[in-house]
C-alpha cells in the first residue's frame, strides 16, 4: 500500500483507494477549527483515513479523540493510520454509523466532514463506498440535519463543526436552523472550482440539554 507523506502537518498516511482521500474540505476544517485550552474530548464522524483527529492529536496532545465510521475499512485504516503517526494511544475507533450508540457521551467538540453533495440521476454510476463518502441525501444534506436533531434530541452538550456546500446548500438555510432552535453560525467560507464550502459552527448548550 502506498504511504503519502503530508509534510505541512509532519504526519504521513496509508489510504487505500476504498478510503476518502484527503481533499480541501479536510484541510479546510482543520485550519478552520477552534480549539481550546479547556477541550479534552474530541469526537469525529466519519474519520476516512483519520487525518483530522491525528493532526489534532499532534498538535494538543491533552485532547483524547474517538472517531466513528460506517466503513470497517476506514477503521482499520485509521487504525493503522494513528500507529504510524505515534497517537494510537490518545485515539480510539469505533465501526459505527454516526454517534447513534454513543447517546450518554458528551464530547467537548464533534466534527464531521460529511457527504454534501445532493442525489441525482448520476449517482448510478457510483459504486456503495463512493456513495457513502459523497452523497449526503436528496438534497445533500439531510444527513447532517438528522445528526443535528439526534444531538438535540439526546441533550449532548458539545459544539459541533460540520461542511455545507454551495451545490446544495446556501446561507438561506442557515435562518431555517436558528428558526428550529439551533445556535448556529457560519465561521467561515472558502471557494473551490464549482463551489463554496461553509464551515457551520453549533453550540448545544445548557438550555439545549
Amino acid at each position: 500500500m502506498v504511504r503519502y507523506n503530508f509534510p505541512e502537518y509532519e504526519i504521513e498516511l496509508e489510504i487505500p483507494d476504498n478510503v476518502y482521500f484527503p481533499k480541501e474540505d479536510s484541510f479546510f476544517i482543520l485550519e478552520s477549527v477552534e480549539i481550546a485550552d479547556s477541550h479534552r474530548f474530541l469526537l469525529e464522524i466519519g474519520g476516512g483515513s483519520g487525518i483530522i483527529s491525528i493532526v489534532l492529536s499532534c498538535k494538543h496532545p491533552s485532547i483524547r479523540c474517538l472517531i466513528t465510521d460506517i466503513s470497517f475499512s476506514s477503521a482499520k485504516t485509521i487504525n493503522k493510520n494513528s500507529r504510524i503517526n505515534k497517537v494510537n494511544n490518545r485515539i480510539d475507533i469505533i465501526c459505527m454509523d454516526k454517534m447513534q450508540a454513543l447517546r450518554q457521551t458528551h464530547p467537548d467538540l464533534v466534527i464531521w466532514n460529511p457527504p454534501y453533495l445532493p442525489s441525482d440521476e448520476e449517482i448510478d454510476s457510483l459504486t456503495i463506498e463512493d456513495k457513502k463518502m459523497l452523497i449526503g441525501g436528496k438534497r445533500g444534506y439531510e444527513e447532517v440535519y438528522e445528526l443535528l436533531k439526534y444531538i438535540k434530541y439526546n441533550r449532548i452538550k458539545t459544539t459541533f463543526y460540520t461542511l455545507f456546500s454551495s451545490i446544495a446548500w446556501n446561507k438561506k438555510n442557515i435562518g431555517k436552523l436558528k428558526e428550529d432552535g439551533f445556535s448556529v453560525q457560519i465561521i467561515r467560507e472558502t471557494s473551490l472550482f464549482f463551489e463554496k464550502l461553509y464551515l457551520v459552527k453549533v453550540i448545544f448548550s445548557d438550555s439545549d440539554a
